[in-house]
């Protein structure tokens, strides 16, 4: 009953979607690392935390801090990710002095309390009314004190974000559409493809289902996980979303990553690419039948670039929905599996 071409066709366009947002996640990661613009981010959603004028100056020497330092590729560079336990590490360090070597509770009351030692360790009231409700909070333990200032660091950071995010979405959708031109994943076409080739259609909609249910059983995870592309398979890395960049060396990597995801959807029986199939005829035809063709070429060039704006988070929770529907809804068998850092998923070549 479920098992129709609509569905079909539903479960082959989101596979592409998704297989094109992690690739758009891709070079928009490196880019940014490339110019540092997270990092410059980072450190200005740091320094406006607590929007105190004095906490800028503790910015700073937070940056100065071992814990962050040690997390720089280089000494010119600036940290694009600092996890909270590093954070409330350097903030907690501001407590210490030549004298007082050993973090300990007594001397976070004493700068906390007492006016002359906060004036001179650099603490503003500001910062010492918020640390203080989390000095009573922790009611004498160290390690609880820093779990306050690690969940408000978490906090903060889920806000910024969402507005670094939103800042990038102009700059996510630019790459799209450059990405979705350059390959020519045009959602129109694709449609009219598949759907005057039904046989086709089934078969790549298996193909997309056999690879989505390896996924499931190496339970990928597309918040965290990194998928590298190749001819025909794919390679899960595990826990490798936090930087990008480290996965991805050099420019020359990310631009293989972007061809060969073409040649991966090629291979399920995805219609991609500028080939002949894939081409407008403009060949004999009026002037308006022409016009009209390369608008309805750009509209579905549009529509992909607009679809990947929603994310690969978004379109393998939708595929999971749609393989589950195709199959009637009946469960896949689970096995037991030990995840290992590296797995590999491959299609079987339409043709």
């Amino acid at each position: 009953m479920f098992n129709s071409p609509i569905i079909d066709l539903a479960l082959t366009l989101s596979f592409t979607y998704f297989s094109l947002s992690l690739t758009v996640s891709t070079v928009h990661e490196y880019l940014s690392a490339l110019l540092n613009k997270r990092g410059e981010y980072l450190k200005n959603a740091i320094e406006c935390l607590l929007f105190d004028q004095d906490w800028k100056k503790i910015a700073e020497k937070l940056y100065n801090n071992p814990n962050i330092t040690s997390l720089k590729k280089d000494s010119s560079s600036l940290p694009s990710y600092i996890p909270a336990g590093n954070f409330a590490a350097a903030l907690m360090d501001q407590f210490k002095d030549d004298e007082n070597i050993i973090l300990d509770m007594n001397k976070i009351r004493d700068v906390l309390t007492d006016d002359g030692i906060a004036a001179q360790v650099g603490i503003s009231a500001g910062i010492r009314k918020l640390l203080l409700n989390f000095y009573e909070r922790a009611q004498g333990d160290l390690q609880s004190f820093q779990k306050q200032i690690e969940t408000f660091y978490n906090s903060a950071m889920d806000r910024a974000s969402g507005v670094y995010k939103r800042s990038s979405q102009f700059i996510v959708f630019i790459i799209s559409v450059v990405i979705c031109a350059s390959l020519n994943v045009d959602t129109i076409n694709i449609v009219n493809k598949l759907w005057s080739k039904q046989d086709v259609l089934k078969h790549t909609a298996d193909n997309v289902q056999s690879t989505v249910n390896q996924l499931n059983k190496e339970k990928y995870n597309p918040n965290t996980d990194f998928i590298e592309f190749e001819a025909d398979k794919i390679t899960v890395i595990k826990n490798a979303r936090v930087d990008t960049s480290k996965t991805l060396r050099d420019g020359k990597k990310v631009v293989n990553q972007v061809s060969t995801v073409k040649t991966f959807m090629n291979n399920a029986g995805i219609p991609v690419g500028w080939t002949a199939q894939n081409t407008p005829d403009l060949k004999g035809k009026t002037f308006c039948q022409n016009f009209l063709s390369l608008l309805i070429k750009i509209m579905g060039l549009l529509l992909t670039a607009v679809a990947l704006m929603l994310g690969a988070p978004f379109w393998f929770d939708l595929i999971n929905k749609i393989v589950s529907l195709r199959a009637a809804g009946k469960k896949p068998e689970e096995e037991a599996t030990t995840p290992t850092k590296n797995t590999t998923v491959t299609v079987k070549p339409v043709g």
